[in-house]
């Protein structure tokens, strides 16, 4: 059995392709459903954030599974295979448990050590119940990877030393303004990014909070938190001219602010700059409007320069945090690899015992006049023998390597063994009790 992961994410693929593959909530169950139609797939999850796209699968033919999700990944976003798989990773075992560990430790994200990854990773395994594509292997591998995530962040500074991606928006604030004192900062969503922003912008200075959102009364409780205004979509035309900073996360399919409406702002303005900055994927800020004089426009794959400037003072903590992971993955490897060494170590132990006790029955024939200490020793060594002849190979099954050299020391075992054999003869066994059970019943 192998665990395969496939995605693009920030460091990969442009906005611009991540937002035709941004995948709604509602339509995760119907996806993975889909997937594990596949003859390859066994189990299957699905992670989409603003910053990535990523599928997790279980398959006993990885090759045939890659394949499926990238041509999934090709009809998500309308393009053609080629294009597509060029922004992909596709990792096997190790190397996708590895980078499912360090993407819920934040390792992996736009802002190093970011916390609010290992809840969208949660949220990705609830989804993947819901569907019912989560599986034993699934299942053990998320719950490891939750310890692996709690470990890194506890053992380590990586998340003290986290910021986030309103924070970066408030360092690109103050590029263009400077003081953000009594600056007013026009939130679109009333989400947690939004909440996010908020408490970071008041917290350097910004008063006056306004709260757009499709439904009022989400709008109003946030903006009632922040001693804010709530705003209905509708009415951004009319305030988005009082706005000096815009930050937008909203979770439509489509742009929520268009070029006419920031210009008409702009005008009423009179030549005050507006900073607006998008986090949502996709997109909700029509990028044409970056062309507006007095306009400055941001989206989230902008941010990455405001984030590199603090990225070598975390490093330190992010290596410490991976050896953390690495030890996580091998234990979780260990169990992976037993799934298939320990019922193959299982029936050779059965297949020799078996013809042990055939090669006993026949000496015995010979050892009648024995004594039952001398029957007794004679079948201590019988067992030591047999011990000993067989301790080298189970001891090598036992530490398979996971790749293409554990599967043909596992098919070779089967042979040398005659497992082949013994499963043709409990399989014919088990069909003629069908049928004998079939005629009696008839």
């Amino acid at each position: 059995m192998r665990i395969c992961h496939i995605g693009l994410n920030h460091k990969t693929a442009p906005v611009e392709l991540r937002e035709r593959l941004a995948v709604a909530e509602a339509d995760i169950t119907e996806i993975l459903k889909a997937r594990i139609q596949h003859p390859a797939i066994r189990e299957a999850a699905l992670l989409s954030t603003c910053n990535r796209v990523e599928m997790t699968v279980v398959t006993h033919d990885p090759d045939a599974a890659i394949a499926a999700v990238h041509e999934w990944f090709a009809e998500k976003s309308d393009m053609n295979l080629e294009k597509v798989r060029d922004h992909l990773y596709s990792y096997t075992t190790d190397r996708s448990i590895q980078h499912l560990f360090a993407v819920a430790s934040g390792l992996d994200s736009l802002v190093l050590g970011e916390p609010q990854i290992l809840g969208q990773v949660k949220t990705s395994y609830e989804h993947a119940l819901t569907a019912n594509t989560a599986g034993h292997v699934l299942h053990r591998l998320y719950q490891s990877t939750f310890a692996a995530a709690k470990r890194a962040r506890t053992e380590t500074a990586i998340g003290k030393q986290a910021v986030n991606i309103s924070s970066c928006a408030v360092e690109l604030a103050k590029q263009i303004f400077g003081d953000l004192a009594g600056k007013t900062v026009l939130l679109m969503g009333a989400g947690e990014m939004a909440e996010l922003a908020a408490t970071h912008f008041r917290a350097n200075g910004c008063t006056d909070i306004l709260v757009a959102n499709r439904t009022l009364k989400r709008a109003q409780n946030l903006a009632l938190e922040f001693e804010g205004h709530a705003l209905t979509m509708e009415q951004l035309p009319e305030y988005l001219d009082a706005a000096d900073i815009v930050v937008s996360s909203t979770g439509a399919s489509t742009f929520v602010l268009l070029p006419d409406v920031v210009k008409a702002a702009m005008k009423k303005r009179k030549g005050n700059p507006m900073f607006l900055v998008d986090i949502a994927v996709p997109r909700d800020i029509d990028p044409r409007i970056g062309n507006l004089d007095g306009a400055y426009l941001y989206d989230i794959d902008d941010l990455q320069q405001v984030v590199q400037g603090n990225v070598e003072q975390r490093q330190e903590e992010a290596e410490l945090a991976r050896d953390i992971l690495k030890e996580e993955a091998m234990s979780f490897l260990g169990w992976l690899k037993s799934l298939e060494s320990v019922p193959l170590i299982r029936n050779i132990q059965q297949q020799m015992e078996q013809r042990r006790l055939e090669e006993l029955e026949k000496a015995m024939r010979y050892m009648k006049d024995f004594n039952a200490e001398q029957i007794e020793a004679v079948e201590r060594f019988s067992k030591a023998l047999m011990k000993r002849y067989m301790h080298p190979s189970l001891q090598t099954l036992k530490s398979l390597p996971d790749d293409i050299e554990g599967d043909l020391l596992m098919g070779a075992a089967t042979r040398l063994f005659d497992l082949d054999k013994l499963a043709s003869k409990q399989l014919t066994v088990v069909s003629n009790d069908k049928g004998n059970n079939e005629q009696s019943s008839g």
